[in-house]
C-alpha cells in the first residue's frame, strides 16, 4: 500500500470511529466537489461569469448544474473526459472514496451563481 493509501484508510478510520458513517460520506462528497471544481477551472470551463458545480452524486452519478445552457452543453460534450480528470485528481486524497462513473448535466441557478 503506497503512503497515500495508507493515509486515506487512516483518514477515513478516524471519521468512522469519532464522528460516524455520514462524516465520511461528506468528507468524500467534499472531495468529489473539490476536484470537480480544480478540472472545470484547468480546462477553462469557469470563465466569463459562467460556472458548474457538483450538486450531487447518487449510484456513480455525479449530477452538475451548469449557470448557462452553452456551459451545460460544453460539459456534455466533454463528460466522458472530465469523469476520467475527476477519478484521476481523486487517487490517493485522504478520504475520497467515491469514483465518477458518468454525469448529468442540467442548467440551473444556485444561490452565489451569476445572473444575467
Amino acid at each position: 500500500m503506497k503512503g497515500s493509501e495508507e493515509a486515506a484508510v487512516a483518514v477515513q478510520r478516524a471519521l468512522l470511529t469519532s464522528v460516524g458513517p455520514e462524516a465520511a460520506e461528506q468528507l468524500a462528497l467534499a472531495q468529489l466537489r473539490l476536484a470537480w471544481d480544480e478540472v472545470v477551472a484547468a480546462a477553462g470551463l469557469s470563465r466569463g461569469g459562467m460556472a458548474s458545480r457538483l450538486a450531487r452524486f447518487s449510484n456513480g452519478t455525479g449530477h452538475v448544474q451548469a449557470s448557462e445552457p452553452i456551459l451545460a452543453q460544453e460539459l456534455t460534450l466533454r463528460a466522458d473526459a472530465l469523469v476520467h480528470a475527476v477519478n484521476e485528481r481523486l487517487r490517493g486524497r485522504p478520504g475520497a472514496t467515491m469514483e465518477l462513473r458518468r454525469l448529468a448535466i442540467s442548467v440551473g441557478r444556485w444561490r452565489g451563481s451569476p445572473s444575467l
